[in-house]
């Protein structure tokens, strides 16, 4: 029952929602420039219920995962009334209006999710180890810096960092840490520019003998939990939660081994880091290095340092924008968003380590599921507008069968002073481009189950 009310419902609400706000883009430009709609559907036939209305049948249909509107003439320009004999612009805003639809109903989400209040990390990025030979370790960035600023943007958090790291990827990026001076130990700020973010840095072993997967300029960055460049907002919350229980449970077997305020700790994934705590004495140090030979036994070689229990404790704060500069975020975690999945598609077709897989409806509804779990109802909102862009960015791709596809028609058109494509070859290249379609689909799908019952997940 959980899957079916935390994944597969949420996800087919979200899914059907935003197929309609598509269709229903090219609907109304259909009616206000005179073409003939034939039908408009709420789901996949086969059809359990139609009415006809003004020339219009409006059906439902047994598979509520899409919606369509079928328009007269879509190929054949000998009706007037068809959308194939329609002058170009009109065709184009038709044809191109349920994309845009769907670019501009991110930007809502994205504005109503920074409009409601939300809890977001303040707790810093300080720089846990820097790899060796990296573009951040020669253009000199160095083990506790914290980073305020990336390419001029404020840097509140890790999660913050991650984000604008992945964002600049392939590019030249400028820091603004602070850093503790040497002659006096204040924190000052200190200026690393061009840093280049590498597409696909490569796992190094850190001075624990650990071998470490990289961010993308090599940095890897955290407070207390010590989380790679690159992970999701999601996993690194898991990843700390985890290191906190680590210390809860560990720490009053260690106390007597630490010093007034210290804690001993875990870190889970691959090595074991925390920031040094200092003042321990031959006697605590001994004690320390027999804890590590009981908790840890089998471990080759872990780094075991302590940590104060403070660097524990998550801190976080409640905000929310005003509608105007809600608005004006929200365009721009729109374009950041497609710009991110650019990259996403960039390291699949080059084959770098860490890209995240191509899935499909099971993938995301598996997705869904876990946010839900993970991150609550309201995290919705935010994956709503990226499976919103989404479809925005793949209707408008030069794909037969989509949108685009159509498009790319009119623009060979254009270049041919106006002269038609044959209907019946337009029609034959948009059967290839569905065969081509369903073929991914059944591919990405078996892929999807395959992970899922791995015990796989997209979040990590």
């Amino acid at each position: 029952m959980d899957v079916l009310t935390r994944s597969i419902l949420p996800f087919a609400v979200i899914l059907l929602g935003l197929v309609v706000i598509h269709e229903a883009g090219h609907y109304v430009t259909a009616k206000l420039f005179g073409v003939k709609v034939l039908e408009a559907g709420i789901g996949i036939p086969p059809k359990i219920w139609g009415v006809r209305w003004r020339g219009t049948e409006y059906s439902i249909n047994a598979l509520p995962l899409g919606a369509f509107v079928r328009m007269l003439g879509e190929e054949d320009p000998s009706d007037p009334e068809s959308l194939a004999a329609q002058p170009k612009w009109k065709r184009t805003i038709i044809i191109g209006s349920g994309a845009f639809l769907n670019v501009l109903v991110a930007v809502i989400l994205f504005s109503v999710a920074l409009m409601i209040p939300h809890t977001v990390s303040v707790g810093g990025a300080k720089i846990a180890s820097v790899a060796p030979d990296s573009p951040a370790a020669r253009a000199g960035l160095q083990a506790g810096d914290q980073i305020t600023q990336v390419n001029g943007r404020a840097v509140k958090s890790f999660e913050d960092a991650s984000y604008l790291i992945r964002l600049y990827q392939g590019s030249r990026i400028d820091f603004a840490v602070m850093r503790p001076n040497p002659q006096t130990g204040a924190a000052q700020r200190t200026e690393i520019d061009n840093v280049y973010a590498r597409w696909n840095p490569q796992p190094y072993t850190d001075a624990c003998g650990v071998k470490q997967k990289e961010g993308p300029t090599g940095i890897t960055i955290g407070y207390g939990a010590v989380v790679p460049v690159g992970r999701t907002a999601t996993e690194t919350a898991q990843l700390f939660n985890q290191s906190k229980q680590d210390y809860q449970a560990y720490t009053r077997d260690a106390a007597a081994s630490a010093p007034p305020g210290c804690g001993a700790s875990k870190f889970g994934f691959d090595a074991l880091t925390a920031a040094r705590c200092s003042g321990l004495g031959p006697q605590q140090q001994a004690e320390a290095r027999a804890l590590k030979a009981e908790l840890f036994a089998g471990t080759p070689n872990p780094c075991w340092v302590f940590n104060p229990p403070q660097a524990f404790e998550a801190r976080t704060t409640s905000v929310r924008q005003a509608p105007l500069p809600a608005f004006k975020t929200g365009a721009r975690m729109t374009l950041e968003t497609v710009i991110l999945g650019r990259n996403q598609v960039w390291g699949l077709v080059r084959g770098f380590t860490g890209a995240q897989p191509l899935t499909g409806p099971v993938g995301i509804a598996q997705a869904t599921g876990e946010v839900v779990n993970q991150a609550g109802w309201q995290s919705l909102i935010l994956l709503a507008a990226s499976i919103s862009i989404s479809l925005g960015i793949l209707n408008f791709l030069p794909i037969p069968m989509l949108d685009g596809g159509r498009l790319f028609f009119i623009f060979i058109e254009f270049l041919r002073g106006g002269r038609r494509i044959a209907p019946e070859k337009e029609a034959f290249v948009h059967l290839v481009g569905l065969v081509a379609m369903l073929t991914l689909f059944v591919v990405v799908t078996y892929f999807d189950i395959v992970r899922i019952v791995s015990g796989g997940s997209l979040l990590r």
